[in-house]
């Protein structure tokens, strides 16, 4: 989903997917499946370090740089790209994910290009639970703040298309500060990813579900 800000700060997209409603009440996510050229965004971010600019960046070496097993370098030609795995079946502990945000911020002046992989259990009745790892994307959205981010991909990770509680997660990108980032989901044992167009029961859903949990009236 490729977004822009509105005048009322709400954030659009344009695209194509078909959202069903099932007679018991679920919702299924059945999109186009596509590959897409988006648009970059940028913001400015202040930095104590130089940002390391052009083909500098695939000459970098990252090894010198806090590793977590979260966090993944990808090279392609002259662009450079870090996956940021937030896998809660492996990733709940507040001590690793501690240890996440402090090695992120460290690529702070040197990563323009960022893919946020989220993968959240289907079955999820806990509460705080849930609290808790909307809470860990949302830290990881903090600090991608601090980013001169040009490219953002949010990916949920669903295991079919009826998994629409799993995309719960992604609400918390919607604090993102840069002005275009995709929103989109994979299903597990399936190639290709589905974006989720603005405007959609999908994407409403979740706008809806942001403002909810993050702009409580007083």
């Amino acid at each position: 989903m490729t977004r822009s800000d509105h005048d009322d700060g709400n954030q659009s997209t344009q695209d194509e997917r078909v959202v069903s409603n099932h007679g018991d009440g679920s919702q299924s996510v059945q999109g186009e499946q596509a590959d897409n050229n988006h648009d970059d965004g940028s913001q400015s971010a202040q930095q104590d370090e130089p940002a390391v600019q052009g083909s500098n960046i695939v000459e970098f070496d990252f090894s010198t740089l806090r590793q977590h097993p979260a966090l993944t370098i990808e090279k392609t030609g002259d662009n450079v790209q870090m996956i940021v795995d937030l896998d809660f079946s492996q990733l709940e502990s507040p001590s690793d994910i501690e240890a996440l945000l402090q090695a992120l911020i460290e690529y702070a002046a040197v990563i323009y290009d960022v893919k946020i992989l989220i993968k959240a259990p289907k079955e999820h009745h806990n509460v705080a639970a849930c609290e808790g790892r909307l809470a860990t994307v949302s830290m990881v959205i903090s600090v991608l703040n601090c980013f001169d981010l040009a490219k953002v991909e949010v990916i949920a990770r669903l295991d079919d298309h009826d998994s629409f509680e799993q995309l719960d997660p992604t609400t918390a990108a919607y604090q993102l500060k840069l002005r275009n980032w995709t929103l989109a989901y994979e299903i597990l044992g399936l190639d290709g990813e589905w974006e989720i167009p603005v405007d959609s029961e999908d994407e409403l859903r979740l706008r809806g579900r942001y403002r909810k949990l993050f702009f409580k009236e007083s």
